[in-house]
């Protein structure tokens, strides 16, 4: 008698079956990175949302945003716009924290080396290391002037305006010189700034934007170094620390040098120390001061992101523009 043949794979049964899950995956992967940096985005907004919410709380009490930095007036201790939001989106963390001394303070350290979700974005690189390092301010209540305190404080992937460093040709020689200082943005230092100065309007004014990556440096979807231990008056990028620094235009090939004041600038995802920064293939997230949130493209020129920063030039701006 004949005996039956026997099933199961040969060989070339093999190979094929192997060349068509290859094939498969290599169809799905690019699906598959596209489903996570959207879930990534939306996740970055959803925080910027919760921020938005937080800002808003405070301002209802009262009347007006909150410093984005503190320290520098040698009235109050070191400290950000993220210390005086914290109590609307983490109060444990909040009624830990004593405002009488420097968030990088011993007393503090416990508190702001926390990693509070609502100030990141998830699409931000993970390996990142920020080491803050510095002595008591003058204004703490900490008398001890001497030591030296360093930590690794939670990191900030928003920050506020510090002023614009407008470029000296192109639409910078008729940008108004009174506006040029960094006391004309949502926050400045120290002091709650009333809504009434907010002469522009809330929804043509910037809040904070997305900076994220620091304290690496990048230029362009490229690291160009590593981030250093940085004193308390440098350490954007910690959610305690200081929320502003200066805002520019830059090359859009190198992500270096100032703009040149015309259409060939680039403000978002260029450079992301100086300007809006996101690791989104199309853009970054702002928020302005009525709350919204908003995504800005490459594409936004570098007048409008300057009038944007500033809250009382008087220019007005095109809202289909950003």
């Amino acid at each position: 008698m004949k005996r039956a043949a026997r099933g199961g794979f040969s060989l070339l049964d093999a190979i094929v079956a192997t060349c068509v899950l290859v094939l498969a995956i290599t169809i799905a992967l690019p699906a598959l990175k596209m489903a996570s940096a959207d879930a990534a985005k939306q996740t970055c907004t959803n925080n910027l949302k919760t921020l938005s919410s937080a800002f808003q709380q405070y301002t209802g009490i009262r009347q007006g945003f909150p410093p984005r930095r503190t320290g520098l007036g040698g009235k109050l201790p070191f400290g950000g716009w993220g210390v005086q939001i914290i109590p609307f989106i983490e109060p444990k963390l909040a009624s830990a924290f004593n405002p009488d001394y420097d968030y990088y303070d011993p007393i503090n350290q416990d508190v702001s080396r926390q990693t509070v979700d609502a100030f990141l974005c998830p699409a931000s690189p993970k390996d990142r290391k920020l080491v803050v390092t510095a002595s008591a301010s003058v204004s703490s209540r900490n008398t001890d002037r001497a030591s030296v305190f360093s930590f690794e404080p939670g990191l900030n992937d928003f920050i506020s305006s510090n002023g614009m460093r407008m470029p000296s040709t192109g639409y910078g020689v008729n940008w108004p010189s009174g506006t040029r200082g960094n006391r004309h943005q949502a926050m400045t230092d120290d002091v709650t700034v009333p809504f009434h100065l907010v002469s522009d309007g809330l929804s043509n004014t910037l809040l904070i934007v997305e900076k994220a990556g620091l304290p690496d440096p990048w230029r362009v979807g490229k690291m160009t170094g590593e981030g250093s231990p940085l004193g308390a008056e440098l350490s954007r990028g910690a959610w305690a620390g200081f929320g502003s620094i200066q805002f520019s235009t830059f090359d859009r090939e190198t992500g270096e040098d100032r703009g040149k004041g015309d259409a060939s600038d680039c403000a978002v995802n260029c450079n992301n120390f100086f300007g809006i920064y996101g690791f989104h293939p199309e853009g970054a997230n702002i928020l302005l001061c009525d709350g919204s949130v908003r995504f800005v493209t490459p594409e936004l020129d570098g007048l409008t992101f300057a009038r944007l920063t500033t809250r009382d030039d008087g220019q007005p701006i095109d809202p289909t523009s950003f």
